[in-house]
């Protein structure tokens, strides 16, 4: 895939909360209702993320202000600054993955979320890459299929004026493919050659 090959950055919610509110900028909260903390934000889990930030080096005080330190420096400065945003969901017999996919020119990083609440955070080579992985990672769990089959992704690119284009893409037992594009019940199916599979997703997230 097209993440680079840093060890990925292990972040808690309330660390994302305090990165955010120290970013403040609506691209950064934007990222908080992607990221579905709306309802978690606020100062006691604030405050919680910046001691455990201060405590990793991940955080520090600088002129009697808080900045970022360290890897959490150019997570900060996406967050601040992203302007394109992709969530992608994967369900598998074995799992369901979510994943949510931001980026700016500052940069761009994949957000893999745990239900432990510690998360991992990695980078991106750009803010295409975003798309890029999300297309390769479709590929591997409905292609690959190392949780086996059937199974289904769904990929929702979120736009600057808050609405949303989204692709349903299913794989059947036998490894065929068919996608929707759409939100709502009833939607029609086509059926997806596996080697249309990129350029048909990229034209239904309209790319």
């Amino acid at each position: 895939m097209t993440t680079q090959e840093d060890a990925p950055l292990l972040i808690t919610e309330h660390e994302l909360i305090a990165l955010i509110a120290l970013a403040g900028t609506s691209a950064a909260l934007r990222c908080q209702s992607l990221f579905r903390l709306d309802d978690a934000a606020g100062a006691p889990l604030e405050q919680a993320g910046v001691a455990t930030l201060l405590e990793r080096g991940l955080m520090k005080v600088e002129g009697g202000s808080l900045v970022p330190a360290g890897p959490a420096t150019s997570v900060a400065a996406v967050l601040a600054t992203s302007n394109a945003w992709l969530e992608a969901a994967l369900v598998t017999p074995k799992a369901e993955h979510v994943y949510f996919l931001f980026g700016s020119g500052e940069g761009a990083l994949i957000l893999s979320l745990s239900k432990y609440g510690v998360h991992e955070l990695r980078p991106l080579t750009n803010a295409d890459g975003m798309f890029k992985t999300a297309i390769e990672m479709v590929t591997f769990y409905l292609g690959s299929a190392p949780d086996g089959r059937p199974a289904a992704a769904t990929l929702r690119r979120h736009l600057a004026d808050k609405s949303f284009r989204s692709v349903h893409v299913k794989a059947g037992q036998d490894g065929s493919l068919e996608m929707a594009a759409g939100d709502g019940e009833g939607l029609a199916t086509e059926s997806l050659p596996a080697d249309e599979l990129e350029n048909r997703v990229r034209k239904g997230l309209g790319l």
